[in-house]
């Protein structure tokens, strides 16, 4: 039997051939593609699957299937007219459209924000909390605590959540909680950090630009490290050091708007995929292609919600040792999710090289 991989790769040929996907410009292909035959599929699959649109395929290699996503549902009967195996892995074919980053921030589920005793007694602000850049009406998530060469402590959270979609001014500040998330009878904003930079993702077709390092992940800077604490919540610490994320790994996260949540790994987008990018603030909206996702459900309910984004993905070993997995970029619809709805995650190793940073862990805890 083939790998999921392949197969997956050989549908993705066909579907390429037949334009229900966009081929990638200069034999890009190549580098996210095995090299396998297309797959043969019938004239009243083709057309089905024309008529219901193709947004993208991921891969799970544990259970030897493949899901080939689509923007509008395929029915019952029409599901009995595709191919269910194909080079002998099972294929799936749920909705779920192209994901969206920046969009409208959801309430959030219970507190938007933790506040744990610091060494002294005074309150810290967790990561997992509400934050948001001074000027703009919005909310994501406090990922983590990074630490650079000098020991300068930095929050790590998106480029869409503070970073302005690469539109932030060079120091704006940085509130706690966000601004969406300001509320009576409850703690007074203040302002966090300034922000620093954000390894920037650009838009554009595949060969007019270069997507292979595209990624979402700003920082900003700690105006005082004894205001806040690498805790996750009341949760758990956030660990110091990471891993690849891998299919069928368990994971867990604190967010914003739903808090502590668990959920696995359930495969990986064999292609970059195309995702909506938007900042309010900024009059800034684009497509931007990004490489390198994986696709997570939460394990009874959804792993994330707008305003989550932004938010450390932490899996645990045998050993009982948490392990930093990748940060999560955005959602969206999942006919095969519990809750109706998927996350998308991004690797946190090249995030953390990518800004030559390390994870700090032990700050502020007690």
């Amino acid at each position: 039997m083939a790998s999921a991989r392949e197969a997956a790769s050989s549908i993705a040929r066909w579907a390429i051939n037949n334009n229900l996907l966009g081929a990638l410009h200069a034999n890009m292909d190549s580098q996210y593609l095995d090299p396998v035959a297309a797959a043969t599929f019938s004239q009243e699959a083709l057309d089905i699957l024309r008529h219901r649109s193709v947004s993208s395929i991921v891969f799970n290699e544990v259970t030897a299937t493949v899901y080939v996503y689509t923007d509008k549902k395929v029915t019952v009967k029409e599901t009995e007219m595709l191919p269910k195996v194909v080079l002998g892995c099972s294929v799936a074919y749920p909705q779920g459209p192209v994901d969206e980053i920046g969009g409208p921030v959801e309430n959030a589920q219970g507190s938007a924000f933790t506040m744990a005793n610091g060494p002294t007694n005074t309150g810290v602000y967790c990561c997992g909390s509400s934050i948001s850049p001074g000027n703009e009406a919005s909310a994501g998530t406090l990922g983590a605590l990074v630490r650079k060469s000098d020991g300068s402590i930095y929050g790590l959270t998106n480029n869409h959540v503070t970073g302005g979609c690469n539109h932030s001014a060079i120091d704006l500040p940085i509130l706690a909680p966000g601004v969406f998330d300001v509320a009576a009878r409850t703690i007074i904003p203040f302002t966090i950090g300034f922000h620093s930079e954000v390894l920037p993702f650009v838009t554009g077709t595949a060969g007019n630009v270069s997507i292979n390092d595209n990624t979402d992940a700003a920082l900003f800077k700690i105006s005082d490290a004894s205001w806040v604490t690498s805790r996750q919540g009341h949760q758990y610490d956030t660990p110091a050091n990471a891993v690849a994320p891998a299919v069928g790994m368990k994971v867990q996260k604190v967010g914003r708007t739903t808090g502590h949540t668990t959920g696995t790994i359930v495969g990986q987008q064999l292609r970059p995929i195309r995702v909506q990018a938007q900042s309010q603030r900024n009059r800034f909206q684009a497509i931007i292609t990004m490489p390198n996702v994986y696709v997570v459900h939460g394990d009874y309910r959804p792993f994330s919600d707008s305003g989550d984004s932004g938010s450390l993905v932490v899996t645990n070993d045998d050993s009982g040792t948490n392990y930093a997995v990748g940060i999560i970029m955005s959602g969206g619809p999942d006919s095969t999710a519990p809750g109706g709805k998927k996350t998308s995650i991004l690797p946190i190793a090249p995030i953390l090289k990518g800004f030559n940073v390390t994870l700090v862990s032990g700050h502020n805890v007690t």
